[in-house]
């Protein structure tokens, strides 16, 4: 049975979707030498987007991500390691940063479906509270036996899953441990129908980069080379040892020829003649090695040659696309900053409604309630309203909600419920609670409390 794993990292929010989506500006600028993609083998591939970030880029769900962790801790969301002082120990820690969005790399199988990984994503969301955003099934990369005979493409069949890695409710990335990572790799294989992998653990071995994976089968193949290059030469050292026993047998033939000949001069024999024939025998012998062993050093320098010129053209290459996608991505940047600038120049309310949306999903509103808000037109609502001023859930039917501008700030906007400003709204219920069950104010001080 094949053998799955889900190797989780950080997203890069820059590359990523160009990479999973195939996009023209990356198919433009791929590395053919570093990634074995096959274009004719892309109608193949599947893929899935959330309801709640269809139509949103990576990059803009990010910035969401890190106005909601604002508006629930009231900080800004720590993205880079910290070290603090461990008051018990004496000694730093560091404190790692947060990563709210993550990737997912899953080895699959041919005939994976994109119901089996959305199956294993609900799981881990009802286990952990980690929501797929995207998945990607990619069918078209692998590898060729001979370079360009299909015939010998070995297929890379798996998956992306891009994760959204925070707690909505507390603003917090959710935590966790190495056996609950482990336990995703079993349930993945359990989804899946396939062998779980060996646990680094056991093997004892660090999962690589795609870029790390290719340094390291580059070297693997150097190595190989320089393994062939010393056997060649140890036999080159052996063909010379045995030529120079040769020579010296062809002095000691050239010595005794000299003698027979003599000797044939006076007696005439048969065996003379035999010998000349044995000794020019020998000769030819010794040339064709010793055109062998010259055919063998211009191999050998030939193959050091060419592997030399390969790691230069591989490293040039790495070091230009590394350079280009790092021009890429700045330019990116600038653009989405000047056309955030104009968004909010043009558009007074752009800033507030993204306020907004914030206080509507805090509040109790789902995706498509907080949509219709967001517009300003009036929601009928029944269900739980939450106060996070008074930490407070309240319990209502069929009221009204809307958006309105504020009456003391025109460039802001305020919720209402029933046309009362939300936190009056709240601050009357709270009250009314309070009168209502005086004797238990004690007892419950700030723990929730629903009406």
């Amino acid at each position: 049975m094949a053998k799955t794993s889900d190797n989780i990292r950080p997203c890069n929010i820059g590359q990523s979707e160009a990479h999973n989506r195939r996009t023209p500006q990356y198919l433009a600028h791929i590395n053919k030498e570093n990634i074995y993609l096959r274009t004719d083998l892309m109608d193949r591939n599947e893929s899935w987007v959330s309801p709640r970030i269809k139509g949103v880029s990576l990059r803009e769900y990010y910035k969401y991500l890190g106005e909601m962790v604002k508006a629930k801790t009231g900080r800004a969301m720590q993205t880079k390691d910290r070290t603090r002082l461990n008051k018990k120990t004496g000694k730093n820690v560091v404190v790692r940063g947060s990563t709210p969005i993550k990737e997912g790399v899953v080895v699959c199988k041919a005939d994976t479906t994109m119901e089996q990984l959305q199956r294993y994503g609900k799981l881990c969301r009802e286990r952990w509270g980690i929501t797929p955003l995207q998945i990607f099934i990619h069918r078209d990369e692998g590898h060729y036996g001979i370079p360009n005979d299909k015939t010998t493409w070995k297929p890379n069949y798996h998956a992306h899953i891009v994760w959204d890695w925070m707690n909505h409710e507390t603003g917090k990335s959710c935590k966790l441990t190495p056996q609950d990572m482990s336990e995703m790799q079993t349930i993945l294989a359990d989804v899946l129908d396939m062998e779980r992998g060996t646990a680094k653990e056991q093997t004892g071995r660090e999962h690589l980069e795609r870029t790390d994976y290719i340094i390291a089968k580059q070297k693997r193949e150097a190595e190989k080379a320089r393994i062939a290059k010393e056997q060649t030469e140890a036999e080159l050292k052996a063909v010379k040892s045995k030529l120079k026993t040769e020579r010296l047998k062809n002095s000691a033939a050239e010595v005794g020829t000299t003698i027979l000949e003599g000797i044939g001069s006076m007696i005439g024999t048969s065996k003379v003649k035999q010998r000349e024939q044995e000794i020019g025998a020998l000769r030819q012998e010794v040339a064709a090695r010793d055109e062998t062993i010259e055919i063998q050093q211009k191999k050998i320098a030939t193959m050091q040659s060419d592997h030399s010129r390969e790691l230069t053209i591989m490293h040039t290459r790495h070091t230009t696309e590394t350079a280009n996608l790092t021009k890429r991505h700045e330019k990116e940047v600038s653009l989405l900053k000047a056309a955030l600038s104009k968004a909010v120049k043009w558009f007074p309310y752009f800033r507030e409604m993204l306020r907004m949306e914030s206080v509507c999903r805090t509040t109790g509103f789902n995706d498509e309630q907080t949509a219709t808000l967001i517009k300003g037109k009036p929601l009928e609502y029944s269900g739980i309203l939450y106060s996070e001023e008074h930490n407070c859930k309240f319990k209502v039917e069929r009221v009204t909600a809307q958006i309105t501008p504020d009456p003391t700030d025109k460039r802001k906007l305020q919720l209402n419920i029933d046309k009362i400003p939300f936190k009056e709204w709240c601050r009357e219920k709270f009250e009314k609670l309070r009168n209502a069950f005086p004797s238990t104010r004690g007892q419950y001080g700030h723990k929730r409390l629903k009406i």
